[in-house]
């Protein structure tokens, strides 16, 4: 049974309720969801990254934030990535990105499900975003969506340590060493094929 339509938050009694408390929360179609607290390699990634973002964000205008700023989505619903790369107008006042451009998610095995599938559509459904990172915390992979002049999407996946990973919005590339810098993360498990010698037989 659907909660009814007079109990779900707009965004801004959402923002309302949720001041000064110390549980972080996600408003979704509405209703407010609690978020759980990242582990020490998530934080750390997300540390990188906006630390390699910042300097050339700042050339382009742009403003790198935290986990703290908001990213609307829906008419009623609202998220928290990690990081979040805003090249809208600055106001110091406001709770939400103004022009929201590079999206950054740090997944964990709990959440990756979540992340590539129904958050990641959201991102893409905001017109100003034009870049979706998803960081793995606990192995070495990282998947790059980026928007195309046609409007669709493409996705790569990058693997490797020292590899560039361009991202044209900051005039930058970044890697996953940078990513990972300080973490002891390895590449996933590759499956491998093992032949028996029929002819020893």
């Amino acid at each position: 049974m659907g909660v009814p339509e007079h109990d779900k938050l707009t965004i801004a009694k959402f923002f309302a309720a949720i001041s000064g408390s110390e549980i972080r929360y996600e408003l979704v179609g509405g209703i407010a969801y609690a978020i759980a607290g990242g582990k020490e390699g998530h934080n750390v990634i997300c540390s990188n990254v906006q630390t390699a973002f910042v300097p050339a964000g700042k050339k382009k205008g742009c403003r790198t934030t935290s986990s703290d700023t908001a990213v609307q989505t829906g008419p009623d619903t609202v998220r928290y990535p990690d990081v979040v790369v805003d090249c809208g107008p600055p106001n110091a006042a406001t709770m939400t990105a103004s022009r929201p451009t590079i999206i950054v998610e740090v997944s964990s095995p709990g959440t990756a499900v979540f992340d590539y599938g129904a958050k990641l559509r959201e991102y893409q459904a905001v017109e100003s975003v034009d870049t979706v990172m998803q960081i793995e915390s606990e192995i070495a992979l990282v998947r790059v969506h980026r928007r195309q002049t046609d409007g669709t999407w493409l996705e790569h996946a990058f693997e490797a340590f020292d590899v560039d990973i361009p991202l044209p919005t900051l005039g930058m590339s970044i890697t996953l060493n940078e990513i990972y810098d300080t973490l002891d993360v390895k590449p996933r498990p590759r499956l491998q094929v093992v032949r028996s010698d029929d002819t020893a037989r």
